[in-house]
């Protein structure tokens, strides 16, 4: 038997979600009354979360260029490796531009604020915007505040990079919508997008091996996203198996992603999908998010938590999907896919989707591996994989509670050791940080598991090492 938390028992949503975003640099101020004993004991280090500078309090006199203009081009102003731009303080920014902007690997441009938090309040078509620009950082961290820039827009994209810009890390930002929910006329759209659309070079894009020009090393972590009309994050064009753009003369194909680490992202309130991430092919991670309340415009088909769009493959764990009015998780990816230690929490559809249709394309050999999941009152069901293409579908160590039906397969699975259950009334998020014992009985999923060490799976959703005991316990977590 498990050894026995009785503080752990009196743990309220707050204290989980807050456990569960410490490897973020940031504790919001429900956090800060959380015990902080309780919470050292819950967390794990995240090195990676460090990977950005800390914060410099950065004076605008700090800086090499001072942001003036609604474009920023880093050829006319002779923007070299290592130069630190600025967005001023004391300066009220509409939308901006940021073209040419071009460091390398080791000495890349970095855009900070400076004199405190820099604001970009647009009410046209987009907030900030990146083109034609590689290896640079865009890192709120010129202020002791964790969020030192802050951008609102009414109309599309917060932020995005497009027109082959290419090799970028974004931490410390607020994507903030103006309305509540992003619903109303002002939300503008999505809050970070990442994508070369194939209609800015027609002729380029109808290469269908997706080599003539190929997105690389996208890191996005430690921003607040909230309140934005469309998806907290959009990355990748879709449409896998290409398409006839109605400004491109003939069938053109979506650039490759390769290299992507979304993590440390907090993301509530969003219209459409918390993060949508697409054509990403290659070295694919995106862990350690909390999205809550997704999908506030309850739009069909742009309405999860997280969505494995078509062409993705990659390792997708330790996320907390939070309330919404879709699918905890929708599912379109070619394969090569590791699902693990999230939790998917009263979805307002199905809790784990793994959808068939026109779009959704799977390698003949590429594998699913379903592991070590908690999904939790969905209103739908539970679990559903359709259609039996593509490589092994493997569904392991899963916890599967209180959904309105439990599982729909359409596919031949590998399944084991996993529990299906509607005898736990009003499991809750409360519910998820008591004993296991207390949930479901001794025995139901405490040492319950199978060994999925062999897979890369050696802790829990909170870095506690599994197993602990005899064998893996079922569900995301690991040690009560």
């Amino acid at each position: 038997m498990k050894k026995n938390n009785s503080n752990g028992q009196q743990r309220n949503v707050t204290t989980l979600i807050c456990s569960l975003i410490l490897t973020l640099p940031f504790l919001f101020t429900q956090c800060d009354m959380a015990n902080e004993q309780e919470i050292s004991t819950e967390a794990s280090p995240n090195t990676e979360s460090a990977s950005y500078s800390p914060s410099t309090s950065t004076t605008c006199a700090d800086c090499d260029h001072v942001v003036n203009n609604y474009v920023t081009d880093g050829t006319q102003l002779n923007i070299q490796p290592g130069d630190i731009i600025c967005l001023d303080a004391s300066v009220d920014y509409n939308r901006l531009v940021f073209r040419n902007i071009v460091g390398t690997r080791n000495n890349p441009v970095i855009i900070r604020n400076c004199g405190g938090i820099a604001k970009i309040y647009s009410d046209a078509s987009f907030g900030l915007k990146f083109e034609n620009s590689k290896d640079f950082k865009l890192i709120g961290d010129g202020t002791d505040d964790q969020y030192g820039i802050r951008v609102t827009t009414e109309k599309g994209f917060y932020v995005t990079m497009e027109r082959f810009t290419t090799d970028v890390e974004m931490a410390r930002i607020e994507v903030a919508g103006s309305t509540p929910e992003g619903k109303g006329d002002r939300a503008g759209f999505a809050g970070i997008g990442v994508k070369t659309s194939p209609y800015q070079d027609c002729e380029l894009f109808t290469d269908h091996t997706r080599q003539a020009w190929v997105m690389r090393d996208i890191s996005i972590h430690d921003n607040y996203i909230h309140d934005t009309g469309g998806e907290g994050i959009y990355m990748g064009h879709g449409f896998y198996t290409g398409r006839k753009e109605s400004k491109c003369p003939a069938i053109t194909y979506s650039h490759s992603i390769r290299g992507v680490k979304i993590y440390n992202n907090l993301i509530e309130n969003v219209g459409y999908d918390g993060i949508q991430i697409k054509n990403a092919n290659q070295n694919v991670r995106v862990y350690n998010n909390v999205i809550r309340n997704y999908g506030t415009k309850n739009h069909s088909a742009h309405n999860e938590g997280l969505f494995i769009g078509e062409g993705t493959t990659g390792k997708f764990y330790n996320n907390l999907v939070d309330t919404g009015t879709g699918n905890g998780c929708q599912i379109q990816g070619i394969g090569n896919l590791d699902i693990y230690n999230n939790i998917f929490y009263n979805s307002g559809e199905h809790g784990i989707y793994a959808s068939h249709g026109k779009y959704v394309k799977r390698l003949k050999e590429g594998y699913f591996n379903i592991m070590n999941n908690s999904v939790i009152n969905s209103q739908k069901y539970g679990f559903v994989f359709y259609n039996n293409d593509g490589g092994p579908k493997r569904f392991v160590n899963n916890l599967v509670a209180n959904a309105g039906t439990l599982t729909k397969n359409g596919a031949e699975l590998e399944a084991s050791n996993n529990v299906f259950t509607n005898d736990v009334p009003n499991l809750s998020i409360y519910g998820l940080v008591k004993s296991v014992e207390d949930i479901l009985g001794l025995g139901s999923v405490v040492d319950a598991g199978a060994d999925l060490s062999s897979f890369g799976i050696l802790d829990d959703i909170y870095g506690r090492g599994r197993p602990d005991g005899g064998a893996f316990d079922i569900g995301a977590q690991e040690g009560y």
